[in-house]
């Protein structure tokens, strides 16, 4: 295989931006670096140029050629950032988020304590649909303001890109709402941040989420609402179709027909599957040639080995395991079967209310039998898999853009040695 560093003795490569003096670079890159070691093409002692947010060299601390403007750059242009010895890797990808809400629903998570169970709460028309009330009940301006709040912790806790799907609004104008929110959240003036720190936001339709209050006695009309009117309608705004495959929720049948319908129409496909029950649902993405297929506790091997077959990515959500007390899925059942496992919080407001990536990968290498190398790769470029951005970002790799995260430590095996604490110092995202 081919392998880079630097270029000939002399020549400068294209850049507006230098990183230099990182201790320790865990590159994730998928093809070989010169000099780099490990399943995770680790560098020591290393540098990175970057033009125009896009990742030029990456290569030891040494070839000085490199270090001046270049590419029509000047000094008063070109940027040099010291890493000051940091362990330095790519950002998080967030892939399965419900971060656009209003309300909380913290009494729910001590009743689950005390006994009563998610299914119960649903019954009792607690669970999604209290948060959809919330939601719908909510301003705009109070919905854009709650998203930034939690998406700067998110980038405090090292994650560049995040996935939202929308599905607490569940009718056309609090779900149109939601997508515009999300839409904008990806210019650089509703973000606080400077530009350098901005998250990328993708945005995922999940009207199918649950049957709102004004529907549950008409789930084929519930269902017809997002075939025919919720779906053409929000084409172009969302760029993946979500579906809430499972008992008290959507049906398999309902399920695939939202699902075809969107494909039809241009969106990637998602799928919650064989969170609570074995639903099939796992089976379905793969029928579908769904982008990922999300929780998977209950999915079958069969099913998984079509999902492998049919290139579909499994992500796994130990937040809900954590919240909900329910035993944690096997990410080592995944992984020996071959199938490609990413990470992700779930964010939301029910079962998994943490916007820290870190706490997943704990989670990840303590209940679900996943190496530091593993689920560091499913927290970054197998994130990236999930949302079909694997060519642009998720790894440290020329011709990519430069999301990267920038650690307080000095070695990347303190991840999830080190844990209760937010190791992440800062976070880059150029463009």
């Amino acid at each position: 295989m081919d392998t880079y560093s630097s270029p000939p003795q002399g020549e400068r490569v294209v850049a507006d931006t230098l990183i230099r003096n990182i201790g320790q670079l865990v590159t994730i890159a998928q093809r070989p670096i010169a000099e780099a070691t490990g399943p995770l093409q680790v560098l020591s002692h290393a540098a990175i140029t970057v033009h125009r947010g896009t990742i030029t060299w990456v290569g030891p601390d040494e070839a000085e050629q490199l270090f001046a403007p270049s590419g029509g750059a000047t000094s008063d242009t070109f940027t040099v950032i010291d890493a000051q010895g940091a362990v330095v890797t790519p950002g998080f990808v967030d892939s399965h988020t419900h971060l656009i809400f209003a309300g909380n629903r913290a009494q729910e998570f001590h009743l689950r304590r005390a006994g009563v169970s998610y299914a119960e709460l649903l019954a009792r028309g607690q669970g999604i649909l209290s948060t959809v009330l919330a939601t719908r009940a909510a301003s705009t301006k109070l919905l854009t303001q709650l998203a930034l709040v939690r998406m700067d912790s998110l980038r405090q806790h090292g994650t560049t890109t995040v996935e939202i799907k929308t599905g607490y609004g569940l009718d056309i104008e609090t779900e149109k709402t939601c997508l515009h929110i999300m839409n904008d959240l990806n210019t650089q003036e509703a973000q606080t941040q400077s530009p350098s720190d901005r998250i990328r936001v993708v945005p995922t339709f999940l009207g199918a989420h649950t049957l709102p209050p004004e529907y549950q006695e008409q789930r084929a009309a519930y269902v017809d609402l997002v075939v025919n009117e919720m779906l053409p309608a929000f084409s172009g705004m969302a760029r993946f179709c979500d579906v809430f495959c499972e008992q008290g929720a959507f049906t398999l049948e309902e399920s695939r027909r939202i699902l075809t319908r969107a494909k039809e129409l241009g969106y990637g496909l998602k799928i919650h599957a064989d969170q609570l029950s074995p639903g099939g649902g796992a089976h379905l993405a793969a029928e579908l040639g769904a982008t990922s297929a999300d929780h998977l506790d209950y999915a079958s091997d069969s099913d998984l080995d079509a999902m492998r077959e049919a290139g579909v990515i499994a992500t796994l959500l130990p937040g809900c395991s954590y919240t909900l007390r329910t035993p944690y899925p096997s990410a080592r059942r995944l992984l020996d079967r071959g199938l490609k496992v990413a990470l992700a919080t779930d964010f939301n407001p029910g079962t998994s209310y943490c916007e820290n990536m870190q706490m997943m990968l704990g989670l990840a290498m303590s209940a679900m039998g996943m190496t530091l190398e593993e689920a560091l790769t499913a927290a970054t470029i197998h994130g990236a898999c999930a949302l079909g951005l694997q060519d642009e970002i998720g790894s440290v790799e020329v011709g990519k853009r430069c999301e990267l995260a920038f650690w307080s430590i000095r070695d990347y095996q303190e991840i999830g040695y080190h844990f209760g604490t937010n190791l992440v110092r800062s976070t880059l995202a150029l463009s």
